[in-house]
């Protein structure tokens, strides 16, 4: 209600998250005036940034040295309709679950 970037709706009205696309482009626009790249890490999410667990990441996916690239490499992470062929770029995490072996 507080944050000029944001569109305030109607009670009952839901909409698709951006990924903070206000904050992307002021990274950017930062990162441009300084005639510097944008750094791995420089942008957060208003999500990931109020998230006291770190279970959130934002970062870029098509870096290779990058921390949610790592992430998606490893054996817990899906993508939901991958199967479909509709390329997705959120990852998420397979819950573990401690199941003793042999029953009972």
């Amino acid at each position: 209600m507080l944050n000029p970037d944001v569109t305030v709706r109607t009670r009952g009205i839901m909409e698709k998250c951006t990924f903070c696309i206000q904050r992307i482009r002021e990274g950017k626009e930062r990162a441009k005036a300084l005639g510097v790249p944008v750094k791995d890490g420089d942008i957060e999410s208003a999500c990931m940034q109020s998230c006291p667990t770190q279970a959130i990441i934002f970062r870029d996916s098509n870096d290779p040295q990058s921390r949610v690239t790592e992430l998606m490499k490893r054996p817990r992470g899906y993508h939901v309709l991958a199967d479909l062929n509709t390329l997705p770029q959120v990852t998420y995490a397979v819950k573990v679950r401690n199941r003793e072996e042999g029953g009972a």
